[in-house]
């Protein structure tokens, strides 16, 4: 579809970001055995959900910035209310008592906790009441919803159902409730960002299972989606994972790490809420002068990025551009070069068949040894 606003095409990338559930992922204890099935069925509704979204913004009271703006903050502000739908999700289960595969919810207590600032990510969620009058249209039931803002003086309490499939209902209360106790334990993330808060909005499934059983290449394969990986980045990264398995020290969480420093990450390199996804595979490389004989003889496409600098000369803690404790130094093909030892290497040749050169570069620099 042709947008108009950048709301439209930020809530498609939610759409498209909704992971595959799988039929038997390992759930947390405590939750209905029937989980997974009807999770599938929420993600399902999610996604028709946000691709109307981007249909109709201004039915969602959704924040309508042209397309054609470069202004990143207003980008950013209209996407923060595509939230809005699950925030109010989030609300009614923290204030609803779940009975009978219906949420009851004291009027009072969420015109309460939809005004409530609840942190930078969910704040107040004004115009709750455009979101209900759609989530009608995809099976939703809301008890003496008029249309407006509930009033607790006429409604003392009113009813959520989905009454072509009640269990929906525990689905979303299950993974609302999941979600409130991982915001204070993020210790089984296994992946960066341990704040995992996007992720909730994309209505991952991991939120609700027992990460600890979920193996570390499913999650790279669903952080592949997630991120919007191309399916030639999605496989390089699955293999340069397995290649550096074979090392001894290396820890990865998202990034690769050998005695505590980080040697290499695939990473987004810009960073818009207008849309633009730029990846690279940065290797934190000091001294490619001791092996550039084998820098030599990488494919071309590896080589190119030792023939450029990359000092921004920032003037980062007193550096001046005769000085810096930061940047480092090589010499390509009898020119010399600059960098920075935060920013040195990116490279871009995603062929997994290469994913054991850069490896092999990665030895080189830190001595690594193969083995248990």
């Amino acid at each position: 579809m042709k947008y108009k606003y950048h709301c439209q095409h930020q809530a498609e990338s939610f759409a498209q970001a909704i992971l595959p559930v799988p039929e038997d992922f390992p759930q947390k204890k405590g939750l209905p055995k029937n989980l997974p099935q009807h999770f599938a069925k929420l993600c399902e509704i999610a996604k028709c959900v946000y691709h109307d979204m981007a249909k109709t913004p201004e039915a969602y009271g959704l924040l309508l910035v042209d397309i054609e703006s470069k202004d990143h903050n207003l980008a950013r502000d209209g996407y923060r209310t595509i939230h809005r739908f699950v925030d109010t999700l989030s609300r009614l289960c923290s204030v609803g008592e779940l009975k009978k595969h219906q949420l009851i919810v004291k009027t009072e207590a969420f015109s309460a906790a939809i005004k409530k600032n609840a942190g930078a990510v969910s704040g107040a969620v004004p115009k709750y009441e455009l979101i209900l009058s759609r989530l009608v249209n995809f099976g939703f039931s809301f008890s003496n919803f008029e249309g407006k803002p509930y009033n607790s003086k006429k409604t003392e309490c009113f009813t959520v159902e989905f009454p072509e499939a009640p269990e929906l209902i525990d689905a979303i209360a299950a993974y609302c409730g999941s979600w409130e106790e991982l915001k204070t334990d993020r210790t089984t993330i296994k992946i960066l960002p341990k704040e995992f808060h996007h992720h909730f909005y994309r209505f991952d499934y991991k939120i609700a299972s027992d990460r600890e059983k979920i193996p570390m290449t499913k999650w790279l394969e669903d952080e592949a989606i997630y991120q919007g990986y191309s399916p030639l980045l999605n496989a390089f990264s699955l293999v340069f994972y397995d290649y550096s398995q074979k090392y001894q020290g290396i820890k990865f969480d998202g990034e690769y790490y050998y005695k505590s420093k980080r040697i290499a990450r695939i990473a987004q390199t810009t960073f818009s809420a207008l849309g633009a996804k730029d990846f690279k595979l940065t290797l934190k490389l000091s001294k490619p002068d001791n092996y550039m004989d084998a820098i030599k003889s990488l494919p071309q496409s590896m080589q190119k990025h030792f023939a450029k600098d990359y000092c921004r000369h920032c003037n980062f803690q007193g550096a001046t551009k005769k000085q810096c404790k930061f940047r480092i130094h090589w010499v390509y093909e009898n020119q010399p070069h600059e960098g920075c030892a935060y920013q040195c290497f990116y490279f871009d040749d995603f062929d997994a068949v290469y994913a054991k050169d850069y490896w092999h570069l990665l030895e080189l620099e830190y001595g690594l040894k193969k083995g248990v």
